[in-house]
């Protein structure tokens, strides 16, 4: 038999497999995905998606944004400061408010205008990007921190003026709104302070629990800086900073956890854990995920991977030493998302042997598997370099952290009749260490070879309840679906694509990749790079990297899914801190008129033009919405999260 009627052969064969009476037969399709045939059903075909170690950039999951959109992209689309290219992609970003950042210093209600520039704008430009944000509202800053914000006065100490007038007598008409050690101490006992409380989280719950872009809020407003301490203001007669060394019991702040609960009934949460009290059981009862700070502390004497965290779980539902015990504290993760904010700024700064707080390269490794026992989702790294020697580790860690999803196998019917039912069989694993804390539903679509989708199909499957092993180490649970769908009448004969998505409810838009290694397309059935420029080749079929520029100038992902530079040259700071081209200037920030009057990303942000947010660190930064960042926001509105899985006959 010739070579080229071999070839034939089995291309025909994976188009319309067929089958042998005594065998079964295993056939590659384009995707590399391996099809069986089976003897017992002339009808039934078998395809097992090829799998994929890729990291996978997903909703709610791996190491978040702090205070910014995008850290690795180097043309630093939004002017947030240099890019931090050794960062990996993310799907989150955190930010955090300061009561006295959303309104004036003498009027009670939230300022309009301080919501649409900082937490409507981080909402809305998140949205268009596909990420999703993570919120902590606070009320006290730490003592010494500076303030960059202009809307906040020079000596607030985050509550704004008209409250410490209404609590302590001073802070309107020229005097101070500095809060004495005191004042900052018994504050968060107040009467009025609570009934103020409740009623700033409810008007900010009526305006944001139904935002799609908010993945969770974080449980602040009590203590230094949202994080249940009292650093900095306890009296030096106090044992710790913690909330009941200065006097405070559960019951005193039950009622910040039941505001915020009251305030955002749909929106998930989190607790922040201490090794004090019993705050954080009273919390995950009530259906708080939980978090904790300082991940990697393996500092001599008591640390936090060794002491705190060990005692803090043992604590929350233990009834001997605590009120409130929750029996299934360590069960929570099912239902509840956990999340970690590492020690120290960096972790460069976890590398850096001359760092008394310096980490071994095992204890790094034990700190990511700490992470992954406890089921944890999301991490706060905080946007700053990751070593080139923790890069290994990462990409381990991150293919576990959270959920991942992976398509096993697929029996399916091969032709089915005009107005006929279609039987897919599916089987899956999470092969990370927490679910989905979202559903997105399992939908299959048929397309014809020119990327015209002529059916959507949903699953009544929910991948929330789609858990992974117990341990991170152990072989994770398969789960199977069977699904019986029927084709209207009105579809053509023919052959059509089979692709499957995990879509945002009530919709038909991708938004999960899995762990499978198969082309891929976007929502509107084309492919993921497009490529007409004719000057640039397409990457050679086994490279690992390779430059290379699609036909509108945009950064395109590689063969590895990684997305890389054209050749439009390197951006270097201008005298504000801002990044420009070398070259041309095409991409300075432009002027807020000229900015309004853009509306190139209407259908993305609904005209919102400026965006803005005064950063709580070092100095302070605006993020724009320009030309420049409307084409990373276009890039990611176009990334492919359809995967094709085979071909069916409609005959």
């Amino acid at each position: 038999m010739s070579s080229t009627l071999l070839s034939f052969l089995i291309a025909s064969s994976v188009l319309n497999p067929t089958m042998n009476n005594n065998h079964i037969h295993t056939l590659t399709d384009n995707n590399n995905n391996h099809i069986h045939t089976l003897t017992d059903n002339n009808n039934l075909a078998i395809v097992i998606p090829k799998q994929s170690n890729k990291i996978l950039t997903n909703p709610g999951i791996g190491f978040t944004e702090l205070e910014r959109v995008v850290s690795n992209d180097p043309e630093n689309p939004f002017y947030e400061g240099p890019p931090v290219i050794s960062y990996p992609d993310t799907s989150t970003m955190y930010y955090r408010w300061y009561w006295d950042q959303l309104t004036t210093a003498t009027d009670p209600q939230l300022n309009e205008k301080m919501l649409e520039d900082k937490i409507d704008s981080v909402l809305k430009i998140a949205a268009a990007v596909n990420k999703k944000v993570v919120i902590r509202f606070m009320a006290l800053r730490g003592k010494n921190d500076p303030i960059y914000d202009p809307d906040v006065n020079k000596d607030s100490s985050g509550i704004p003026c008209w409250l410490v007038q209404e609590l302590y007598g001073h802070g309107v008409n020229g005097g101070s709104c500095h809060l004495s050690d005191s004042e900052a101490v018994n504050m968060f006992k107040n009467p009025l302070f609570i009934h103020r409380m409740r009623q700033f989280l409810d008007v900010l719950g009526k305006r944001y629990d139904h935002n799609k872009a908010l993945l969770r809020i974080d449980m602040g407003m009590v203590g230094t800086w949202g994080e249940w301490n009292l650093s900095g203001y306890a009296p030096s007669t106090s044992q710790s900073v913690g909330l009941t060394d200065n006097g405070y019991t559960l019951h005193d702040l039950e009622p910040y956890i039941d505001g915020l609960s009251h305030a955002f009934p749909h929106t998930p949460k989190t607790m922040l854990g201490t090794n004090q009290g019993d705050f954080l059981s009273y919390a995950t009862t009530r259906g708080f995920g939980w978090r904790v700070d300082c991940l990697g502390d393996w500092g001599e004497g008591w640390n936090e991977m060794q002491n705190g965290y060990p005692d803090l779980i043992a604590h929350a539902s233990d009834i001997n030493t605590n009120i409130a015990p929750d029996f299934l504290f360590t069960q929570r993760w099912k239902k509840s998302a956990v999340d970690f904010e590492i020690c120290q700024d960096s972790l460069q700064d976890w590398s850096r042997t001359s760092n008394p707080l310096h980490l071994t390269y095992d204890q790094v490794q034990k700190t990511f598997n700490f992470a992954l026992e406890e089921h944890a989702s999301l991490i706060n790294a905080k946007s700053h370099p990751i070593p080139e020697q923790y890069q290994s580790l990462l990409k381990g860690f991150l293919n576990k952290l959270g959920y991942r999803y992976q398509l096993n196998q697929v029996d399916y019917s091969r032709e089915v009749p005009q107005g006929g039912t279609l039987t897919i069989n599916s089987q899956w694993q999470n092969l990370g260490v927490a679910p989905s804390y979202t559903n997105y539903p399992v939908t299959w679509r048929l397309r014809t070879a020119d990327g015209d989708i002529v059916a959507y199909y949903t699953s009544t499957a929910n991948i929330k309840n789609w858990l992974p092993a117990n341990h991170y180490e152990d072989q994770s649970p398969i789960y199977k679906i069977s699904d019986h769908f029927q084709l209207s009448p009105h579809i053509a004969k023919g052959q059509y694509f089979v692709d499957v998505g995990l879509v945002a409810k009530n919709t038909h838009m991708a938004k999960v990749l899995l762990a499978n290694d198969t082309k891929m397309t976007t929502d509107k059935g084309l492919p993921y790079i497009l490529n007409n420029n004719s000057d640039v080749d397409t990457p050679s079929k086994g490279s690992d990297h390779h430059q290379y520029s699609d036909n509108s100038g945009q950064y395109v992902p590689d063969n590895r899914g990684q997305y890389v530079p054209d050749n439009r040259g390197q951006y270097v700071p201008d005298n504000r801190g801002q990044y420009i081209p070398m070259d041309n200037g095409q991409y300075a920030a432009i002027t807020s008129d000229k900015i309004k009057n853009n509306n190139d990303i209407a259908p993305y942000l609904d005209n919102y033009s400026l965006y803005s947010h005064q950063k709580m660190d070092k100095k302070s930064a605006l993020f724009y919405v320009s030309q420049h960042s409307d084409k990373y926001i276009k890039q990611q509105n176009n990334i492919g999260r359809w995967h094709e899985i085979t071909t069916i006959n409609v005959i």
